[in-house]
């Protein structure tokens, strides 16, 4: 356990350094553009504000791992706040679909979600959030090779449900 953490300060995390905290904006990013995408095709404030829950709890949670990196201090509500801002954002997101529900349709979507290449990148983000399930129940988020692994899991997630609803 002491070759995972700093010398001096027992609470901060080893191995969390500038580049880890960069990378971990890139599935931010591309969550943020495919929330964009979709809050444009499907016009309900529930979803957009969800969706900015969503945004925000990612933002926050790569905004520890920079306070990490560049000040070597633990703010820990930075990073705990995804277990309530996350599923709170995709709850609403979801909740939005239910109450607007005429302002989109099933079919147009089903059509969407199966044609190809859409197919293959949507069945590739759905194994990718399959694998996050995993991490998050396996890895310890304070380590930084677990850290690693996530953040790859997640940007390459988030890509091909990007190019899933892109395509």
């Amino acid at each position: 356990m002491a070759g995972r953490m700093m010398q001096g300060n027992a609470n901060i995390p080893e191995g969390f350094h500038l580049s880890m905290a960069l990378t971990d904006c890139i599935p931010v990013l591309f969550f943020s553009i495919s929330a964009g995408v979709l809050a444009c095709r499907f016009p309900s404030l529930l979803f957009r504000i969800g969706a900015v829950l969503v945004i925000l709890a990612g933002s926050l949670k790569a905004g520890w791992k920079f306070v990490i990196a560049l000040r070597k201090i633990d703010v820990p509500f930075l990073n705990r706040q995804m277990r309530f801002l996350m599923p709170s954002g995709f709850a609403l997101m979801l909740l939005a679909l239910a109450v607007n529900r005429s302002r989109w349709s099933l079919t147009a979507v089903l059509h969407h979600v199966t044609a190809f290449p859409s197919c293959i990148f949507f069945l590739a983000g759905i194994a990718g959030i399959l694998v996050l399930c995993f991490f998050a129940k396996r890895l310890d988020r304070r380590d930084a090779r677990s850290n690693w692994k996530e953040q790859m899991g997640n940007g390459i997630t988030q890509l091909c449900i990007l190019l899933g609803i892109q395509f």
